[in-house]
């Protein structure tokens, strides 16, 4: 199981096991109560009395032998098996894919694979004032999502069909993503239109980790809708600042859901330029760290600001590297044709914004270009500050 699931599979079981709500709410499967007995043996107490008692109970009748069916009826149907055990586990909304724990699947039969991909999920405007700002229209100067304002709220995130949070490039869109502060809800809007709402009032639960970031998981219902976050954090001091990696959403009775990954924070105010920006000198910031869609791809860029603003950037995967740069406008950085390396096509997209406190800056941005030999590729990141070079 790949480093990623095994971690996002541990925290999910802290965050049910923390839950008070009974196995039976969960409609939790044999191997999830196996689990769960599992760590109460070897952790007492770390596991609800009720749900303990709930699993056993629901073990011990998966192993009674069943009863004969009387002369003249049709025996009863055979249990459907585990729909989280099978290989098309991430695509079923039963399972929530490798988040299967943190998620806990709708009540009634298991939900069918392959979900229909679907954005007419219920408009809700009045989760408007509940942000600090509005995404603004898509930027027709050559910021095809959008730009971010400066100290305002600014993300984006992919969108796939179903619950595994990635698929192929070319089923990929892309969404301006706004986050909640304290994590409890979030919204996109796909560059292609419509909206997806969270439920509203997630359950969050914040633990440490050994950089500079918090994990948090969060997670809710409304009726048939089910709402999920799985990311890192920083917050300053109880607000988020910066966030990313996993959302999901979908309906548990039609078997509709999307997901994807994100990057979210807020974007560095105009005081923060206006300081880069003065006494006529160059001042140079480099962000460097994996993107969240394949891991495996490290970005590194470098924005200028100053006389001599612009930015340089390069990404590098086992199987595939590129660069490009641009200009610097507020907040925000957008690639230009001219500077992509030969290997990408013509088309090609970066752009991001830059966020955060002067002592814990990050970028969030987006990748779309079309590679020679390898195909689309379509990613985002959030990547924080690093030593770089000194002010020119």
């Amino acid at each position: 199981m790949p480093f990623r699931y095994r971690f996002l599979s541990l925290l999910a079981l802290l965050w049910l096991a923390s839950a008070p709500v009974q196995a039976a709410d969960l409609l939790l499967s044999d191997r999830d109560c196996r689990e769960l007995l599992a760590q109460h043996a070897a952790e007492p107490g770390s596991v609800p009395a009720r749900i303990v008692a709930d699993c056993r109970e629901q073990l011990a009748a998966a192993q009674a032998p069943a009863a004969a069916p009387a002369a003249g009826t049709a025996a009863a149907p055979a249990a459907s098996a585990d729909p989280c055990a099978g290989p098309n586990a991430a695509q079923s909304v039963f399972c929530w894919g490798p988040w299967a724990g943190l998620a806990p699947a709708a009540a009634g039969e298991p939900l069918p694979d392959n979900p229909v991909e679907t954005t007419d999920y219920e408009q809700r405007p009045e989760l408007a004032a509940e942000f600090d700002n509005e995404v603004e229209p898509l930027d027709s100067g050559g910021l095809p999502l959008g730009s971010c304002a400066p100290g305002a709220p600014c993300g984006f995130a992919t969108v796939v069909a179903g619950t595994s949070s990635s698929g192929p490039a070319e089923d990929t869109r892309f969404a301006r993503f706004e986050l909640a502060t304290d994590g409890s809800r979030f919204t996109l809007r796909p560059t292609d239109g419509g909206r997806i709402d969270s439920v509203t009032g997630m359950q969050t639960r914040i633990t440490g980790r050994p950089d500079q970031f918090e994990n948090l998981t969060a997670g809710g219902s409304d009726g048939d809708e089910r709402s999920r976050l799985v990311a890192r954090i920083l917050r300053d001091p109880d607000e988020i600042l910066l966030a990313a990696d996993i959302w999901g959403h979908g309906n548990a009775a039609t078997a509709a859901a999307q997901s994807g990954y994100f990057a979210w924070g807020r974007a560095v105010t105009q005081a923060d330029l206006d300081a880069l920006n003065s006494g006529g000198v160059t001042r140079s910031l480099a962000f460097s760290g994996p993107m969240s869609v394949d891991n495996a791809t490290i970005a590194s860029l470098q924005l200028d600001f100053g006389p001599r603003a612009g930015w340089s950037g390069s990404w590098d995967n086992p199987a595939w590297s590129f660069s490009a740069g641009g200009r610097i406008s507020g907040a925000n950085f957008v690639s230009e044709p001219g500077r992509f390396s030969g290997n990408v096509r013509p088309g090609g997209l970066v752009q991001g914004a830059l966020l955060g406190r002067p002592a814990s800056r990050a970028v969030a941005h987006i990748i779309d270009v079309q590679l020679e030999n390898i195909g689309r590729v379509r990613d985002v990141g959030l990547l924080p500050e690093v030593a770089g070079p000194p002010v020119n």
